[in-house]
């Protein structure tokens, strides 16, 4: 039927069905949904909408084939909602688990805010064209080619300063420096 409206004597024979079969239908409803009202009363009432959606069907059974009709309605209507809180259910910890952020290790957040500190204060200390070299490698993010372009020097003179500079921290830093030698974020 969609959202089609029923006809005037359909609609009198709906409610005749209502005011028979409702208050047994609700007290089935509430078994159903161990005694949440609420959801009794929305699966009762999903029970008739899909009895005026099969009217043309619904109203040529016997009363006793109507209340069985409802009773089935209703009851799938409640397992197919239980099941879907049941597969929410199992799938939440796994979207949880997805979606969530990380526990914040704040020891370790702390200790590395410490070392980049230390970092950029041993680099504040370099020779002049190493820090700048430093700078813009590693806070501007710029390529060694870019450095040497926008410096005016050699590419090669541009690894140099990085070399150099990361011995620096390596030694004032000793086993706090952060990266290891394969690490690209340590690398030219």
């Amino acid at each position: 039927m969609g959202d089609e409206k029923i006809s005037s004597r359909d609609a009198g024979g709906l409610a005749e069905c209502f005011r028979e079969h409702a208050r047994d239908l609700f007290g089935y409803a509430c078994v159903l949904a161990r005694g949440d009202r609420a959801l009794a009363e929305d699966l009762v009432q999903g029970g008739f909408e899909a009895a005026a959606r099969e009217w043309c069907t619904v109203r040529g059974l016997t009363e006793n084939q109507r209340r069985s009709w409802l009773r089935t309605t209703v009851a799938n209507r409640a397992f197919s909602g239980f099941r879907r809180e049941t597969a929410f259910r199992v799938r939440l910890p796994r979207i949880e688990a997805r979606y969530r952020r990380p526990a914040a290790d704040t020891p370790a957040q702390a200790i590395a805010a410490m070392v980049l500190q230390q970092c950029w204060q041993i680099i504040g200390d370099l020779p002049e064209r190493q820090h700048a070299v430093a700078v813009l490698r590693w806070q501007q993010d710029l390529k060694e080619n870019e450095i040497a372009a926008l410096l005016g020097i050699a590419e090669k003179t541009v690894s140099t300063h990085l070399h150099r500079a990361r011995r620096t921290l390596i030694a004032r830093l000793g086993p706090d420096y952060p990266f290891t030698d394969d690490d690209p974020e340590g690398a030219s």
